[in-house]
């Protein structure tokens, strides 16, 4: 009886009192999980092994294997281009390449930062995310994380890193179905990490991610009324209320660690485990930025509902695939030997997380989720934002090079209004200038004439239909712009912009709505309508009357 009780106590999970500062509702939360998943093994059904019919003239009938899934061969089962090719609607060469209908070679995506995205390259994201949002696809796929976030091997263990990866794969493979040139990018929180309020970054702007109002719910932007899973009409974030962003160190500790164990770790260990618990983890750090954002993406239950976390995850896996170019051979990351999977010890982890139990939902192997295959045929990755002193320049309109706090680094810029007081003089403000410690417009560059302007978004269409000649009296008093009456100095000025220096405060005062014509035509960033076409803003314009 001692031996027992000694036994039962030694099987109890580990204290997360103990966690360091900020990681207490995180070890809560894994240890949670871990003990969900356990309950679920304890009560399920035993499988049933039955008896497939009898083949004529062959005796006696053999009974199909337990554990096995019916073969539904499905897109997101692929792991090479050649296996998407169909699905594309393309042909195979002789050599091997899928030619699409267009005559385009389907090619293996580069993951890149959301920042440096171009313009094109953003708004096809978007797109295709919206598209796949309004065919119900989007919620299919967060269903999937919705329903395996507890009762898995998802969360709180080894394979937590190959069972998202195959998550965020899926993922790409139905955004590349509505447009093959697009790429799931990845969000390096760590350059929002450097800002003295990361909340401050531009990434919170109706042109990236959106902006969320005083309840939380995202307003505008590109995700702007994306229902969620529980039927809420908005998704929420609440930013910066608890948990921290990746920094640089997190990202360094993570690549130090020179054991398998170190890299799919146990996260959720009884107190008998041999290893001790890994607060570094980069499960840990990872659910931090998930607290961090807040709202919907807090509970794993509900993060999906965010596009967000697919970026997130997508950094995440970036980081992982780092580590074993660093730390392993191919031979090694196809897990070739038992010693390049964690030791499958019950008191460690569920038998969930072993490396031959099944990766559910998918039809798959935890151990095949760390195939060479995912980057070495479907994606690979453009490496982080970076500058140097000699070359102080990240190539993004979102990004700039800090040179005056550590060495050289790259960080999100800053929206209008903010604070950039620790980075005076440098180039920190998107859209405007550093003056007297705030993001302001500035007057001498970033601000267009504001006498040229059009009044309506149809302006320009308009103008090409001949209006300004036949219909001159209209065009004159409100296409001015478009009818080249004056002369703007953003004729040539490509992207989502906004044309005047106090479109800002106008939203803020409620004028996209208030005078929605005008605005559509002149503060597209400001009201979060930058990946609208023309012709769409026009229509709607129309609907709210002349100005």
């Amino acid at each position: 009886m001692i031996s027992l009780a000694r036994s039962q106590q030694m099987m109890l999970p580990i204290d997360c009192n103990q966690a360091p500062p900020g990681f207490f509702e995180i070890c809560q939360q894994l240890r949670q999980f871990d003990i969900a998943a356990k309950t679920a093994l304890s009560v399920a059904a035993p499988q049933m092994v039955v008896n497939a019919p009898a083949v004529p003239h062959i005796q006696p009938p053999s009974s199909a294997v337990p554990h096995q899934s019916s073969f539904v061969p499905s897109v997101y089962n692929c792991l090479n281009l050649q296996c998407l090719c169909p699905y594309f609607a393309g042909n195979i060469s002789p050599d091997g390449e899928c030619y699409l209908r267009n005559g385009q070679i389907l090619q293996r995506s580069i993951r890149k930062e959301i920042r440096m995205l171009n313009d094109s390259e953003r708004k096809r994201f978007f797109n295709a995310v919206r598209q796949l949002k309004a065919s119900g696809e989007y919620n299919r796929l967060a269903n999937i994380h919705r329903q395996e976030a507890s009762e898995s091997g998802a969360h709180s263990g080894p394979s937590f890193l190959p069972w998202h990866r195959e998550f965020t794969k899926r993922m790409e493979i139905a955004l590349r179905l509505i447009d093959p040139l697009v790429a799931l990018p990845y969000w390096d929180s760590s350059l929002d990490q450097h800002l003295s309020d990361p909340r401050d970054s531009i990434m919170w702007s109706p042109i990236l991610m959106g902006e969320s109002d005083s309840n939380g719910r995202v307003i505008n932007g590109p995700f702007a009324g994306f229902t969620t899973l529980e039927g809420h009409p908005t998704i929420t974030r609440h930013l910066g209320k608890e948990g921290h962003l990746f920094t640089d160190q997190n990202i360094k500790a993570v690549y130090d660690k020179n054991t398998i164990e170190g890299i799919l770790a146990y996260t959720a260990p009884t107190k008998a485990c041999p290893y001790p618990p890994n607060y570094s983890a980069l499960e840990y750090y990872h659910a931090s930025v998930h607290i961090w954002v807040g709202g919907d993406m807090k509970p794993p239950i509900t993060s999906a509902n965010d596009p967000i976390f697919f970026l997130h995850h997508s950094f995440v896996d970036y980081i992982f695939e780092n580590w074993r170019q660093m730390h392993q051979n191919r031979m090694q990351r196809e897990q070739v030997n038992t010693d390049d999977y964690p030791d499958e010890i019950t008191s460690c982890t569920t038998t969930l997380h072993f490396a031959d139990a099944n990766m559910r939902p998918f039809n798959l192997a935890n151990r095949q989720g760390l195939s060479n295959a995912y980057t070495d045929y479907m994606y690979t990755y453009e490496q982080r934002p970076n500058c140097s002193e000699s070359q102080p320049n990240c190539h993004s309109q979102f990004l700039f090079c800090d040179l005056l706090n550590g060495p050289a680094h790259c960080v999100s810029k800053i929206k209008l209004g903010k604070s950039c007081e620790q980075f005076a003089g440098e180039d920190a403000c998107y859209m405007g200038v550093c003056s007297d410690g705030y993001c302001r417009t500035n007057t001498a560059t970033s601000a267009v004439e504001t006498t040229c302007l059009n009044d309506n978004p149809c302006c320009s269409l308009w103008a090409r239909n001949g209006e300004c000649t036949s219909n001159a009296a209209y065009m004159k008093m409100y296409c001015r712009k478009s009818c080249n009456y004056c002369k703007s100095s953003d004729d040539r000025r490509n992207g989502c912009f906004d044309r005047h220096i106090s479109c800002s405060q106008m939203r803020l005062q409620g004028k996209c709505i208030q005078r929605r014509q005008w605005m559509a035509e002149n503060c597209q960033a400001s009201c979060g309508w930058c990946n609208i076409p023309v012709h769409d803003l026009c229509v709607r314009a129309a609907l709210i009357g002349r100005i």
